[in-house]
């Protein structure tokens, strides 16, 4: 009855086999979207040159907004719009991790409440550094303003964010060294990131690195086996 409705359709089981191969090719290129992150970050923190220490003097936080508005501004758009496509790339490692884990996960969900607060925390954060920059550009703003903008800025994408970042890389250490979700060696590199972002003192390096953790994760899953499938995936059996 299958096959006769098959001819009778006369492309349908090639139409069908294109959509699942259209499906597998996008889903194995979400990582991708991690690199787009990256380059977008990078770009956006680079165009705002050197930057003020946190807490530092109040005038010269007034100065970099007062002299690089546009540029900190046309920054922090490219960083928020990096933010799209990290959203992307966390949902694709959710997956693998969930897959890798298997039906009975629950570190798997720990990564995706970290990855949520991180994406949630850098886009205010960046938000913040943009609306000091524009306010700047527009009528100059005065010094005991601009550090509000600016600590608060970095108080979220250094500090807080920070923390939500170590959740999101604890989770995919565990899972890598239990399930072998990711290659062992990056996963202890995982774990001891993760330990740094907790570490107030030292936590703005996550920060720093989260976008190299970034891209080498995007391409391990990228150049990860066709065949290699997650502890909790299971493939469908052929039908007639």
């Amino acid at each position: 009855m299958t096959a006769n409705n098959h001819i009778g359709d006369g492309t349908a089981p090639d139409a069908e086999s294109g959509a699942n191969m259209t499906t597998v090719n996008w889903r194995d290129r979400a990582p991708l979207s991690g690199l787009v992150f990256v380059v977008l970050a990078v770009a956006g923190n680079a165009l705002q040159g050197s930057t003020p220490a946190l807490h530092g003097d109040a005038d010269a936080v007034a100065d970099f907004y007062n002299d690089k508005a546009t540029a900190i501004a046309v920054g922090m758009m490219l960083s928020l719009i990096s933010v799209f496509f990290l959203a992307w790339f966390l949902a694709a490692l959710g997956r693998h991790l969930r897959l890798s884990e298997g039906a009975d996960s629950w570190v798997s969900p720990l990564a995706g409440a970290g990855g949520g607060a991180t994406l949630t925390l850098l886009a205010a954060g960046f938000a913040l550094n943009s609306a000091g920059a524009l306010r700047a550009r527009e009528s100059g703003i005065a010094p005991d303003v601009a550090v509000v903008f600016y600590d608060s800025s970095l108080a979220l994408t250094g500090l807080a964010a920070s923390v939500a970042m170590a959740v999101l890389l604890a989770a995919t250490a565990v899972i890598t060294l239990r399930f072998g979700a990711l290659p062992r060696w990056f996963g202890w590199v995982s774990a001891v990131l993760a330990v740094v972002g907790i570490v107030t003192p030292v936590s703005f390096v996550l920060s720093l690195l989260f976008p190299l953790w970034v891209g080498v994760t995007a391409v391990l899953l990228v150049r990860r086996s066709p065949n290699e499938v997650g502890r909790g995936e299971v493939t469908p059996p052929a039908t007639s």
